[in-house]
C-alpha cells in the first residue's frame, strides 16, 4: 500500500512538473517571443508635408514620401486631396498619429492560447485609438498582425461589407461563427493594414460584399479550412467553415481573383498582405518600407 502511495505521489509530482514546464513555455512564447520585436514607429524624421500637399501634381517619389510619413497609400492620398483644405489637414493629423509611439497591452482572446495586442488606455482609463480610416470602401480588406498564438503572429483579417455603416465581416475565433462586427475595434489594434483590389469597380465591390454576406455570414469557424479537404468547397456542404484569412480568399475567388500570394493550401494573413492583386490603402503600426516596390 505504501509503495502504491509513493508511486501515485511521484506520478503526481511528475505530472505537475510537466504541466508547469508546458505552462511556462506557453507563457514565454506568448509574452516574450511574440513581443521580441517592438511595435513599429518610424525610425526616420517626421517631415513638413505642407508644401508637398500644395502641389497640383504628385510624382511617384512624392507618393512614396507621403506613404512613409503617414501610412496612407496612393488611393487614400488621392481621395483626401479631392477634399481640399479639410483633406490636407486630415493627412497631417494622420501623420502626427503615425509618428506617435503608442503604449500597448496584450489581451486575452482565447485564454492563454490566443492573445492580441491593443492600444493601451490613457492615464485616465480612456480608450486610445489608432488613426481613422477615412477612405474605406466596400470590399476593402482589413488585416492586423496583432493577434498571436503560442508566439506565432498569424494575425487576423476582415472584409468591409458596409463602409458607410462601418461594418466588417470576420471569422473571429474558434467556437464562433463568422459575423458582421463594428469597424471600431480595428482601430484599437496595435497595427492594421487596409488593402483594396487593384481591379476594383463599384459593380464588383457591390457583388462581392453581397455574395459574402449571403454565403459566409454565420459560417462556423474552421481552423484548418482549406488545409484539410478541398480549398474551395461548396459552402452548402456539411462541415463547411472558414478561418479569418480563408474567408477573405474564399469571397474573392468566387469572382476569379486568387488573392493567396503563395497559392498554398493554407491561406494566411501574410499571404493576403503580399498578394500582388491588392494595393495598400493605409497602414498603421507597420513599416511602410515593406510595401514599397
Amino acid at each position: 500500500m505504501k509503495d502504491f502511495s509513493r508511486t501515485g505521489a511521484r506520478l503526481f509530482r511528475i505530472t505537475a512538473a510537466v504541466l508547469l514546464i508546458l505552462f511556462l513555455l506557453l507563457w514565454g512564447a506568448q509574452t516574450l517571443f511574440a513581443h521580441r520585436n517592438p511595435v513599429f514607429t518610424p525610425d526616420y524624421p517626421m517631415e513638413d508635408l505642407t508644401a508637398l500637399l500644395a502641389q497640383e501634381q504628385l510624382s511617384t517619389a512624392d507618393y512614396d514620401t507621403l506613404f512613409l510619413q503617414t501610412g496612407l497609400g496612393t488611393p487614400a492620398i488621392d481621395t483626401l486631396l479631392t477634399q481640399g483644405a479639410q483633406g490636407r489637414e486630415q493627412i497631417l493629423a494622420i501623420q502626427r498619429q503615425f509618428f506617435a509611439a503608442p503604449a500597448t497591452v496584450c489581451a486575452e482572446l482565447f485564454g492563454l492560447l490566443v492573445r492580441e495586442d491593443r492600444l493601451a488606455p490613457d492615464e485616465n482609463g480612456q480608450p486610445v485609438w489608432g488613426p481613422p480610416m477615412p477612405t474605406l470602401e466596400d470590399g476593402d480588406v482589413l488585416l492586423t498582425y496583432a493577434t498571436h498564438s503560442m508566439g506565432w503572429r498569424h494575425g487576423h483579417a476582415g472584409l468591409v461589407v458596409d463602409a458607410a455603416g462601418q461594418k466588417v465581416l470576420e471569422a473571429v475565433v474558434i467556437g464562433s461563427d463568422a459575423a458582421v462586427t463594428n469597424l471600431g475595434h480595428w482601430r484599437s489594434y496595435s497595427n492594421y493594414l487596409v488593402l483594396r483590389l487593384r481591379e476594383k469597380s463599384p459593380e464588383l465591390q457591390s457583388e462581392l460584399t453581397t455574395w459574402a454576406l449571403e454565403h459566409l455570414e454565420g459560417v462556423p469557424y474552421r481552423l484548418f479550412s482549406g488545409l484539410l479537404g478541398p480549398k474551395a468547397p461548396d459552402p452548402g456542404l456539411p462541415g463547411f467553415g472558414v478561418q479569418c484569412a480563408h474567408l477573405i480568399w474564399y469571397a474573392f475567388q468566387q469572382f476569379s481573383y486568387d488573392v493567396d500570394a503563395d497559392g498554398g493550401r493554407l491561406v494566411t494573413v501574410d499571404d493576403l498582405a503580399r498578394s500582388p492583386l491588392f494595393e495598400v490603402v493605409q497602414l498603421y503600426g507597420l513599416d511602410p518600407r515593406q510595401w514599397i516596390c
